[in-house]
């Protein structure tokens, strides 16, 4: 599953209690049904394994990785495929007309084949699956989960909670900020970014995109690294970068791609107007460690998270004209990064999703120090202003 190989898409999520590898038992209970109780296209949902979606070994020993529960959420469900309802239906439609006499069918007579037809179908309909990989942090009581909408956390959430008795409370830049300095995200004072006098005050807070218009010049300008647990850390943006502000004139929303995006004139342009950055791809780093996402500042999701240690690059034409190892003088090999010839495990790629989340709040419990303190606020507005002007190409 996703948690094992390549990049993650997840949204953090905050629990209330600590969890125990025992309480696997607890998910066992609620396991996914067997496919044959489908009826009709009434959707079965349950937990699974790690390994696959049929997976029902929910047990600690399967699903203990490190410092992690690792499981899924799965949703089977009959489904016909639309083209070939619809060519069904047009021809039963047919057959029904010539049988009845007619040139059209009544409505009734429609919604009755119709109704036949797809009960029909769902009969011999092979399931489709939904996975949602889900893993808890046994150390940190936060929840990794791959429900990147509205409508899967809807279904994930209450779920968890019937299943343990705890509610995930997904980790937003509202309740990032009541974790983590007990701040009202209503509560602090309405002001603009931008310079420019012709934009009025915003009608409301938007914390997440102003801390990641924050980071960006604090990055360019200031600082590109922060201690994070005694350890130095880096950070750096990289394009795409999407702007929003609701309340700019003209278009609400722009994005910026390919080429330089970091250095184009719309960039400043764009918070010029009273937008700020919402969506970007952030590189954050620990030691060897390298962990880069496209981060969201609506709700803090971090989508194609790469936590695999780079490949080496291998350059063939240079190997000849490199002198032998054994030869008087050569230079001695230099160490590789064992990680760099291994996989990493999923616990592994879990650990560095889990700092990437660490640093990344970190990051945003700074921002709120400054945030909430008026005085401290205006003292950063007083640098980030002139760095918006004259990113726009104007005088303040």
């Amino acid at each position: 599953m996703g948690f094992e190989s390549g990049s993650l898409s997840f949204h953090a999520f905050y629990l209330s209690k600590d969890f125990e590898p025992t309480e696997m038992a607890l998910f066992a209970k609620r396991a996914l049904p067997p496919l044959n109780t489908l009826t009709g296209d009434q959707p079965l949902h349950g937990w699974v394994g790690p390994s696959h979606a049929l997976d029902l070994e929910l047990t600690e020993e399967h699903c203990w990785r490190g410092d992690w529960l690792w499981f899924a959420h799965v949703t089977a469900q009959k489904k016909v495929p639309p083209s070939l309802l619809r060519a069904t239906l047009l021809a039963e439609l047919e057959v029904e007309r010539k049988a009845r006499g007619v040139e059209v069918l009544p409505r009734a007579a429609k919604a009755d084949v119709k109704e036949r037809v797809t009960e029909a179908l769902l009969k011999d309909a092979q399931p489709s699956f939904g996975s949602m990989e889900c893993a808890i942090d046994l150390r940190r009581r936060r929840l990794l989960a791959s429900a990147m909408n509205e409508a899967s956390m809807q279904l994930l959430c209450p779920f968890f909670r019937e299943t343990t008795g705890c509610m995930p409370v997904l980790c937003c830049p509202e309740s990032a900020a009541f974790r983590l300095r007990g701040l009202d995200a209503n509560g602090v004072e309405l002001i603009n970014l931008t310079p420019n006098e012709a934009i009025g005050v915003p009608p409301e807070v938007t914390l997440g995109t102003e801390f990641l218009t924050w980071l960006f010049h604090r990055w360019e300008r200031e600082e590109a690294t922060f201690e994070l647990d005694g350890e130095r850390c880096g950070l750096m943006f990289e394009g795409p970068l999407m702007f929003s502000g609701d309340k700019a004139p003209g278009c609400h929303e722009t994005v910026l791609r390919n080429g330089t995006p970091l250095d184009t004139p719309e960039f400043g342009i764009a918070l010029w107007n009273g937008k700020k950055l919402r969506r970007a791809k952030l590189t954050l780093t620990k030691g060897d460690w390298v962990a880069t996402a496209t981060v969201d500042g609506y709700d803090f999701a971090f989508r194609s998270l790469k936590v695999d240690p780079p490949k080496k690059a291998k350059e063939a034409d240079a190997v000849d004209e490199m002198p032998s190892m054994n030869a008087p003088g050569a230079p001695a090999p230099e160490p590789e990064n064992p990680d760099a010839k291994r996989k990493l495990s999923a616990d592994e790629r879990l650990d560095r999703a889990a700092f990437y989340v660490d640093a990344f709040l970190h990051l945003y419990n700074t921002f709120l120090a400054l945030r909430e303190d008026p005085t401290a606020w205006r003292a950063e507005l007083a640098k980030i202003r002139p760095w918006i002007a004259q990113r726009a190409g104007q005088t303040v």
